[in-house]
């Protein structure tokens, strides 16, 4: 797994101090791979043990790996530049790939049957996703509820029981408001779906049914913040609302 990977798992449990660590590395990706951790820290205008506990926070066992790690990334950026469109035509086979050795009965079932069925987005691409998502198993006839903001989500989490499902979308799975929530589910018994990018994180360590899509890492025009391409949140999506639709017309 290479540093934007890592990175891409792990970037919404970063404080902000260690997210402006990281931009800072991103934009300076050949001067840290060479620079001792004592010196990175001066540079950054923080500490040693900062940057060992940024290190960590990113899934690397110490400093030593990450530089490794992002000096193999360097290595791979001097090839030809990227051909956007083979990248995408690769994450939608790499999710149809996921779709055809997965099994969505248990999942069905539930959503069929579940009192009541809840949608909530954790960014707002996801929530666009999400929203065609709610519209289509509208059109299926399962009625269900797109909420909207951590808050509304803490507060209907406590009004859910074993009977109903909780679905939730999210790119890296690890933010960080809407965890209570997430506790409050599972001591209720709530059960709870998570739809991410590929690798493990809070919400699949917490749900009863995962789904998960590729998110790749595309081009920023700014040099800021990592921008991800979410078409394979739509693609699962889309596949779950189709899936839905075929097991209430033909599989009953």
């Amino acid at each position: 797994m290479d540093f934007d990977q890592r990175l891409r798992l792990h970037y919404d449990s970063l404080s902000d101090n260690e997210k402006e660590m990281v931009k800072f590395i991103q934009s300076h990706a050949a001067e840290v791979a060479d620079s001792s951790i004592t010196d990175l820290g001066a540079k950054m205008l923080s500490s040693k043990s900062s940057v060992l506990r940024l290190s960590k926070k990113l899934g690397f066992r110490g400093y030593s790996e990450l530089k490794f790690i992002l000096k193999q990334s360097l290595a791979s950026d001097n090839f030809e530049p990227a051909d956007l469109v083979a990248e995408l035509q690769n994450d939608i086979q790499r999710t149809l790939q996921y779709v055809r050795q997965t099994n969505f009965q248990l999942l069905l079932d539930k959503m069929k049957e579940a009192d009541t069925l809840v949608l909530y987005a954790t960014g707002f691409s996801q929530s666009n996703a999400t929203k065609e998502f709610a519209n289509d198993l509208f059109i299926s006839g399962r009625t269900n509820f797109l909420i909207a903001g951590e808050s509304n989500l803490k507060i209907i989490s406590n009004k859910l029981t074993s009977q109903d499902l909780v679905i939730v979308t999210s790119l890296s799975g690890n933010t960080h408001g809407i965890r209570d929530a997430i506790k409050t589910l599972k001591i209720s018994n709530v059960p709870l779906c998570s739809v991410t990018s590929f690798g493990t994180n809070y919400l699949t360590e917490h749900a009863d049914y995962s789904l998960y899509y590729e998110a790749g890492l595309l081009p920023n025009v700014n040099g800021q913040e990592p921008i991800y391409s979410m078409t394979c949140l739509n693609l699962i999506l889309s596949i779950l609302s189709r899936k839905y639709k075929e097991f209430i017309l033909f599989d009953e």
